[in-house]
């Protein structure tokens, strides 16, 4: 079976499914995914593929690719003024700096500037 390679991009990006009781990888269905993305407008497409990264942390727990794209689930994603829309994950997390994890004690300022004060 033959997918479009806007198609494939969108399946590869959309998140996985873990079920906790079982400890296993839930099963997509990708044919009758494909099925219903052929029905769906460019537009639409479009959108899609630019929020998929953003499913995961929008409901913690994605629903089946199927469902979701039943459910109209672009639609429940909220995109705001500081969302980078077509950035995904991992390129973001690959710009930010890792900061090491200190312990920093806020009364150190006020200390040293009751010394500060006491020596004037």
């Amino acid at each position: 079976m033959e997918y479009t390679k806007d198609f494939e991009k969108f399946w590869k990006l959309y998140p996985k499914r873990w079920n906790r009781d079982l400890g296993i990888w839930v099963k997509r269905k990708k044919w009758p995914a494909f099925e219903k993305w052929q029905k769906l407008p460019k537009k639409i497409k479009q959108r899609c593929l630019e929020i998929v990264h953003l499913i995961k942390d929008a409901e913690g727990t994605p629903r089946d690719c199927v469902t979701w794209l039943n459910q109209r689930g672009w639609e429940d994603i909220e995109t705001t003024s500081k969302t980078k829309i077509g950035l995904p994950r991992e390129m973001i997390e690959g710009l930010l700096k890792d900061v090491p994890d200190v312990k920093i004690d806020v009364s150190n300022e006020r200390n040293r500037q009751m010394r500060k004060l006491k020596v004037e």
